[in-house]
């Protein structure tokens, strides 16, 4: 955005999203490819981690735990035990959702040596896409966050968002569905003669990303407000353990590759001289996926990872580089000997969706396989190992 080119006023993406005018949108040539944001992002990454490091500072932490409902399974199943992202619950064959939900906020507070507080830690299991659908950048309900915290203690504090394993998750409620505020184009998502319901407001629109951030703040206002001196903690462990996986190629059969090849020459022979839309392209990469899939899977077997798990005191952090379902974390948590274990999901990489048994049955949109490299067997490694992990720096 160019400040100089209107008035904002008291919201950005607010502005951004109603009134953008012409001149305020970035050319598709000036943007950065991928490779390009990749070498920029990782450049100022790492100039704050050296100035962090450089200019440390003697404090203490302190942590706490709330609960406020964000992310929802955004997986429906139906009757024939088919399974589709954002799918309709109004269709008479709707029997359930396919996975549960996690309220839980993980928070930890960084102070000063004052016992000041300086920073705010919340792990959260959603992810930050509520303005997913927009044609702007927006840091989503996580920036709302750390617009309520600053609001409440000053410019100073700094926020750092943490998603643990979400990859079925969402942040709206497919239930009591509302209706996006504005226009949205996803093949996905099509609904017919919604019911107007008293519910949260559009999870699509800046009205359901200010209110989400709303209720990650109240969980840290009230956490901080009950933090006890015992609470508050200046002297602990301090230990880090990289871990390196070779995660199973999740693989198909001869009879998914040849059923892809008919889908993709039926197509082929039917489509003539009309415009390939967005919508063919998205069903023709399943396939296109599994007929890849095979060809990798003459020459590989496994996947290697890179899993970090650190001990800070009797709190755990595990990584992931997945958009991992939720039952993983879920075990990792229930297993962990730590107190707290906070878990970030697409950290060292992304290697795609990590379905559950079940979605891989139900299939669909994040759990077909060219949506991501590993499968169920794969997730129940990994769960092993980071548990094994944690397990073992909460011993020593």
């Amino acid at each position: 955005l160019n400040p100089e080119a209107g008035p904002l006023g008291s919201d950005p993406i607010l502005h951004c999203q109603e009134s953008l005018r012409e001149e305020d949108r970035v050319p598709y040539e000036e943007m950065l490819t991928p490779a390009e944001y990749s070498a920029f992002a990782i450049e100022k990454v790492a100039q704050a981690l050296v100035e962090a490091w450089n200019n440390r500072k003697e404090g203490g932490i302190g942590r706490a735990f709330g609960n406020a409902r964000i992310g929802h399974c955004r997986r429906a199943v139906y009757s024939d035990n088919t399974a589709e992202m954002y799918g309709d619950t109004t269709r008479r064959d709707y029997v359930g959702m396919e996975a549960g939900e996690d309220s839980g906020v993980d928070m930890l507070f960084t102070f000063d040596k004052n016992q000041k507080l300086t920073g705010v830690v919340a792990n959260v299991a959603c992810p930050a896409q509520v303005l997913e659908h927009r044609n702007f950048m927006s840091s989503d309900y996580f920036g709302k966050v750390k617009e309520f915290l600053r609001r409440e203690y000053g410019e100073d504090v700094f926020l750092l968002s943490l998603v643990s394993p979400a990859g079925d998750q969402c942040p709206r409620d497919l239930v009591r569905w509302v209706e996006p505020e504005t226009p949205i184009n996803d093949p996905n998502i099509v609904r017919n003669d919604v019911t107007a319901r008293k519910a949260d407001p559009s999870m699509f629109d800046v009205s359901g990303c200010t209110l989400i951030g709303r209720r990650i703040a109240n969980e840290v206002f009230f956490a901080i407000e009950g933090l006890t001196e015992s609470d508050y903690v200046n002297d602990t462990v301090l230990t880090h353990r990289i871990v390196n996986i070779d995660m199973p190629l999740r693989r198909v059969t001869p009879a998914e590759v040849d059923a892809a090849r008919r889908a993709i020459e039926e197509f082929s022979a039917s489509v003539g001289d009309r415009t390939v839309n967005f919508k063919d392209k998205a069903a023709m990469h399943v396939h296109a996926g599994v007929i890849g899939r095979s060809r990798a899977q003459e020459f590989i077997n496994v996947v290697p990872i890179e899993v970090h798990v650190l001990r800070l005191g009797n709190i755990a952090f595990a990584t992931n580089p997945y958009e991992l379902f939720l039952d993983y974390g879920n075990k990792i948590r229930a297993r962990s000997h730590a107190s707290q274990t906070f878990l970030i999901q697409l950290c060292c990489g992304t290697r795609g969706y990590l379905p559950t048994e079940k979605a891989e049955k139900g299939s669909h949109y994040s759990a077909y396989v060219s949506g991501g490299s590993s499968g169920h067997e794969g997730g129940d490694l990994l769960v092993r190992k980071t548990v094994q992990t944690i397990n073992e720096l909460m011993a020593n």
